[in-house]
């Protein structure tokens, strides 16, 4: 099959969007090897099976970027690997994530476009890049001046709805990259068994990330009776079966990031019961924030934002007990759940352990309670104080 022809068949794609970041940002002085003759942009942004001479774009160094070439081209299939292909994704996901260079990101995400572009291996090659593009999106964001046309390059292959795998895999892409782009890359280099765990994610309902009611709709295949999100009562009650309520800091001190990562994993695949191995309160809390932090729309919906500021501000009851009564009844239970659940960690007997006072405890769950619409810093810093005190009021007073 030549690189062409699977593209021929898929008139609606244009392979091209990213022209005009290649226009801007990629080398120009990329030249020919015999003929001396630029090499013609647009072979730029194709499939191919050699190795990559020169970065593609300005910024990152000819070295780092043969280096993570060849990574992908292993990975993908499209040159010999004599280790797990999946040891691949985790050399390129720790270089974009440790550096120091952060242009390596951009470069990364231009060589994957590359390689998906007139792939003449649809369901080897292509699907496997499409599966190393799924797991990077997750761990590490890119650029600001390329975060555009690489949301354009996913929302082409909407269009392919001919194909068992690519819209589902666009769709990941698109749901998950603006997430990451806002809260930054992760911490952690990841482990193998966990992007293995990972790879069906854009084929199956995530729990995190999704919206309450989404979640609710999927729930009720196989837990009709309950009326709020499984994870949400499964991780809150694993919190006092493993003594939360007598831990040191919990909701405050994390949780190991592998121990957290691989209890996401396991509930993401419909496993409620924690591990027997995982014995620290601290990674289900970790874990029940970072559930709040994901959602898609917060238990208090942005529109309420200024609102609940404003009763804050005023030190209001009534109108942070108002704010709270007009919202959605799915997501009034949600909230009148966390706020039970946080008053009675702030019992008075648990307070000398933990450490987490009501004000202690609305100060950590301020951020998954309200998500401040601004991007501006100052905005976002002078608000966390009334976003504290409006948690505070729910937790004294619903």
């Amino acid at each position: 099959m030549s690189s062409e022809s699977s593209y021929e068949e898929d008139v609606t794609v244009n392979p091209w969007v990213l022209e005009r970041f290649a226009e801007r940002y990629f080398r120009s002085s990329k030249k020919g090897v015999f003929s001396g003759k630029k090499v013609p942009l647009r072979k730029l942004l194709v499939w191919q099976k050699g190795n990559l001479r020169t970065a593609l774009t300005k910024d990152c160094s000819n070295s780092d970027a043969g280096h993570m070439f060849k990574a992908i081209q292993m990975f993908m299939g499209d040159r010999n690997c004599k280790k797990d292909p999946m040891t691949m994704a985790v050399k390129v996901i720790e270089k974009a994530i440790l550096g120091p260079d952060l242009s390596i990101r951009d470069e990364i995400y231009c060589q994957l476009c590359k390689q998906l572009t007139h792939n003449p291996d649809r369901e080897g090659s292509e699907y496997n890049g499409w599966d190393l593009l799924c797991l990077c999106v997750q761990y590490f964001p890119p650029s600001n001046k390329l975060f555009n046309d690489l949301m354009a390059f996913f929302n082409e292959y909407l269009k392919l709805t001919t194909d068992e795998k690519l819209p589902d895999y666009a769709k990941f892409c698109l749901r998950i990259c603006p997430k990451t782009q806002k809260i930054g890359a992760r911490g952690r280099v990841p482990t193998v068994d966990e992007l293995n765990g990972l790879l069906d994610s854009p084929f199956k309902f995530a729990v995190f990330g999704s919206t309450l009611e989404e979640i609710m709709e999927i729930q009720e295949e196989f837990a009709p009776d309950e009326d709020i999100p499984l994870v949400l009562t499964a991780l809150a009650q694993a919190v006092i079966d493993l003594d939360g309520e007598q831990t040191e800091g919990i909701f405050r001190v994390p949780g190991d990031a592998e121990q957290v990562t691989r209890l996401r994993i396991c509930i993401e695949n419909g496993e409620y019961e924690i591990p027997e191995d995982i014995v620290d309160a601290h990674i289900p809390a970790s874990l029940l924030k970072l559930w709040m932090r994901e959602l898609e729309k917060p238990i208090i919906p942005e529109e309420k934002y200024l609102d609940a500021i404003a009763a804050a501000q005023n030190e209001s009851v009534e109108d942070a007990l108002k704010i709270y009564k007009k919202l959605p009844k799915l997501y009034r239970r949600v909230v009148r759940f966390v706020v039970n659940y946080l008053r009675h960690m702030a019992k008075e007997e648990n307070v000398p352990v933990t450490k987490m006072s009501i004000a202690n405890l609305s100060m950590v769950f301020a951020p998954n309670f309200l998500r401040c619409p601004s991007e501006d810093p100052s905005v976002i810093f002078t608000t966390q104080k009334h976003q504290q005190t409006f948690v505070r009021l729910l937790i004294e007073n619903l």
